[in-house]
């Protein structure tokens, strides 16, 4: 997850800290309870970073056949759903829209059902190719023989949707390209323990077709920590 994301996720946070803190004073518990609610939302990213960035990882790849990525673990967001809304009726009947803040949970609780419903992408570790499946019907094929590297991506400020990351032959100019790793796919794979299941089977995918998984792809190369292509490539 980017830093910068976190970063402003937690000045996000401490925008509703204040107003909360002074509606305590005053008694208004209304106003406390929208505030806390909100403030949680916006430190979400950061408490779940700094919950689990040192910690294990996914295995390994073991040898076992890859399987194939389909939407896992929307009970996770029926909480969330539901104390958003909490906000949005507060808001909205007391203070008909002369407030953002029910009218911004409102919008979010309906993008996450809808999130919910439609499950995101679906990936497919085919014999002769990685299948992404969009949700609007349509359908992408990369060839095995034309995936240069393999990584992993969770969700992220432009994508709520986890996915293989990949780096596959063509121009210079592709996007995903030779020089230009992009994310696939976008599943929804709510909580900790579904992304690393989601980004096992990415690496058994890699390891059965003996193509390299790296992790953090996107990040490494942005960076310059690393060079786009790996030494002695041939693309």
């Amino acid at each position: 997850m980017p830093r910068w994301f976190l970063a402003l996720s937690a000045l996000a946070g401490l925008s509703f800290v204040v107003p909360a803190g002074q509606a305590a004073l005053d008694g208004d518990v209304r106003r406390v309870v929208i505030g806390v609610i909100l403030t949680g939302f916006c430190w979400w990213p950061l408490i779940t970073w700094l919950r689990y960035h040192n910690a294990t990882t996914a295995p390994e790849a073991d040898g076992a056949a890859p399987q194939d990525l389909r939407a896992r673990g929307q009970r996770h967001w029926i909480l969330p759903v539901l104390l958003l809304l909490v906000v949005a009726v507060l808001g909205l009947v007391q203070h008909p829209f002369t407030s953002l803040a029910p009218l911004w949970a409102l919008a979010l609780a309906a993008t996450t059902i809808w999130q919910m419903r439609s499950g995101g992408d679906q990936v497919d570790f085919t014999d002769d190719a990685l299948v992404v499946r969009f949700r609007n019907g349509q359908e992408k094929r990369y060839p095995w023989s034309d995936v240069l590297e393999l990584s992993w991506s969770s969700p992220h400020w432009a994508n709520a949707g986890s996915g293989p990351v990949a780096r596959v032959r063509g121009s210079a100019y592709d996007t995903p390209g030779p020089t230009s790793p992009a994310q696939l796919g976008a599943v929804l794979l709510a909580g900790h323990d579904n992304r690393l299941w989601g980004r096992q089977q990415v690496q058994r995918a890699a390891a059965a077709h003996g193509i390299p998984f790296t992790d953090d792809l996107i990040t490494a190369i942005n960076s310059g920590s690393r060079k786009a292509r790996l030494p002695g490539e041939v693309s």
